[in-house]
């Protein structure tokens, strides 16, 4: 318990002492016996120490009880709010913890949101199947971690969208990041029933503003600039105009 403590403190530290306390009430006992003499026993003992521990059992095993359940609960919320905030496929984050995560603030002109749509995904999942297509949805989802700095924050938005948003970070940056996840993607050799399979993507980035503007003004001119690169031939990276907003 105590090495796990970090995970709800308060009921383990709890449980941690209560258990000790009943250890050490035993321990008490068991030196009593010693102390009188009474190393073989032809009756149940009774004496101070059985007295007091008595007690601390019947009142650390409600305890215990109370702050196991208490701790079951916790577990179980912990769970059932994960599971509502990750895309189940990918492991990633999905739209609403994407929105709980950034959607309070304004969004500053040194955060970027990039949006990401695979090429053609429609087309893949009417040639090869949905579970191809799940596979490629994997596959880009491993190249987006595999490419984050720390700080960076990825969802699956979606579909076959895909959001990325970087704090701190200068247009260069993004430009880079963005390049290099698709890139990656592209290098990639999906193994089908049929033939090897290869896939690319196309993205759009957008920054915030000196004065601060809605995650969702940023998110939607992110998608503006990932249209204007469909529109430009797919397979490549496009940056909203007014990126550079002040």
């Amino acid at each position: 318990y105590w090495i796990g403590r970090a995970e709800a403190p308060v009921p383990i530290i709890g449980l941690t002492v209560l258990y000790s306390t009943t250890g050490i009430s035993f321990v008490l006992c068991a030196m009593a016996l010693a102390w009188d003499g009474k190393l073989v026993l032809g009756h149940a003992p009774s004496n101070w120490a059985e007295d007091l521990s008595l007690v601390v059992v019947i009142a650390s095993m409600t305890g215990i009880g109370a702050l196991s359940l208490a701790l079951n609960q916790g577990r179980l919320a912990r769970h059932h709010r994960l599971d509502a905030l990750t895309d189940p496929l990918t492991g990633l984050l999905n739209r609403r913890a994407l929105f709980d995560l950034n959607g309070g603030a304004p969004i500053g002109a040194f955060t970027a949101v990039v949006v990401f749509d695979l090429d053609g995904f429609k087309a893949i999942n009417d040639e090869f199947g949905h579970a191809t297509g799940d596979q490629v949805l994997k596959v880009f989802a491993e190249e987006l971690v595999e490419n984050l700095r720390p700080t960076d924050v990825a969802a699956r938005m979606g579909g076959e969208e895909f959001a990325l948003v970087l704090k701190r970070t200068l247009p260069e940056t993004v430009e880079f990041i963005s390049e290099r996840i698709r890139t990656a993607f592209a290098a990639r050799v999906i193994a089908t029933e049929t033939r090897p399979l290869t896939c690319t993507v196309s993205a759009g980035y957008a920054f915030g503003s000196k004065d601060g503007i809605s995650f969702d003004k940023v998110l939607s001119a992110a998608d503006k600039a990932l249209y204007a690169a469909k529109r430009g031939g797919r397979n490549r990276v496009a940056a909203s105009t007014f990126r550079r907003a002040s």
